[in-house]
């Protein structure tokens, strides 16, 4: 093999050998980018020799390769930047699109289930808006006392006044149910009988009971019954005077009395006792009073009279 002895002459001149030859270290390519290098000055022989050719030209190569290579990173480094660090995405981040939860529709353990506290909720309102209804409308209760029901035999009802005047007065005072039973002129053709009854108040109200009504009577009898009243009367100088009902403090019972008066003209004991024993009575504009001169009206009481009842046309 030839051996280039420009080459050969090179070396020797610079009395260098294998030895001194190595490859360019960053220290190296660094000078040759420096404006102030010079070929052949000594600092690396073999890189002047390599590099004396224009087509390696140091700013065309080495500048080159620097100057794409520090815009490729900062192309990364941009990138990076929008797409973020990936190691946050393992990181869960708050969603804040997201709304809160809702607390009404969080569940309550009732038994051995799940409900809405929304639902549970609604209950507990209706419940309450019951409990108040029935606290302020709802009537007291009422139950015939079946031993203390007595018929006045010897009550004289025109020992004051004629009957066209204790009709009228009736129809003004009580609660006449059918006007056709005022048709006899004799005090005998009548009979009055006060029934006991008790009236049981169970809210915290007091409660006004002004007057009570037959509201029912059996088909038969309809035009034997003529009224229907409260017995309590205001007293007066005379005797008793208007009527004025019953009043039960609240939580608490009262025996009260209800005078019905039936025309007794043409019945036996049994018509009377069973026309009787098959009324339905009620309370007519009864009212509690919730506050200081403040009443609400209250639904009618009923009270449908015991079969035990007893009455007679003559003692």
């Amino acid at each position: 093999m030839a051996i280039d002895k420009t080459l050969q002459t090179k070396r020797s001149h610079g009395a260098a050998s294998m030895d001194s030859l190595k490859v360019p270290d960053t220290v190296d390519l660094k000078s040759l980018r420096d404006p102030g290098y010079k070929s052949s000055s000594g600092i690396n022989a073999a890189a002047d020799e390599i590099f004396s050719d224009s087509r390696y030209s140091k700013q065309t190569r080495f500048g080159a390769a620097s100057t794409k290579y520090e815009g490729a990173e900062q192309k990364i480094k941009a990138r990076h930047a929008e797409e973020g660090d990936p190691e946050d995405s393992f990181i869960p981040k708050k969603d804040t699109t997201k709304k809160a939860p809702d607390a009404l529709h969080q569940g309550v353990k009732v038994g051995s289930s799940y409900v809405e506290r929304k639902k549970v909720i609604i209950w507990i309102t209706v419940a309450l808006v019951l409990l108040g209804c029935a606290l302020l409308f709802l009537p007291p209760l009422m139950n015939s006392t079946t031993e203390k029901t007595e018929v006045d035999y010897g009550r004289n009802i025109f020992a004051e006044m004629g009957m066209t005047e204790f009709k009228s007065f009736a129809l003004s005072n009580y609660s006449v149910y059918s006007p056709e039973a005022f048709s006899s002129e004799k005090n005998e053709s009548y009979r009055v009988i006060e029934m006991t009854v008790h009236v049981q108040n169970s809210s915290p109200f007091e409660v006004t009971i002004p007057q009570y009504e037959a509201v029912h009577v059996p088909k038969k009898y309809t035009d034997k019954v003529c009224y229907v009243t409260s017995t309590a009367r205001a007293a007066t100088k005379e005797g008793s005077g208007k009527v004025i009902g019953d009043t039960i403090e609240g939580f608490t019972g009262k025996d009260v009395k209800i005078e019905m008066m039936i025309n007794v003209a043409d019945m036996t004991d049994e018509e009377l006792d069973e026309c009787v024993t098959g009324m339905v009575l009620s309370t007519s504009g009864a009212k509690k009073r919730i506050a200081r001169n403040v009443y609400v009206p209250c639904l009618p009481a009923f009270l449908f009279i015991s079969d035990n009842v007893t009455v007679h046309i003559n003692g």
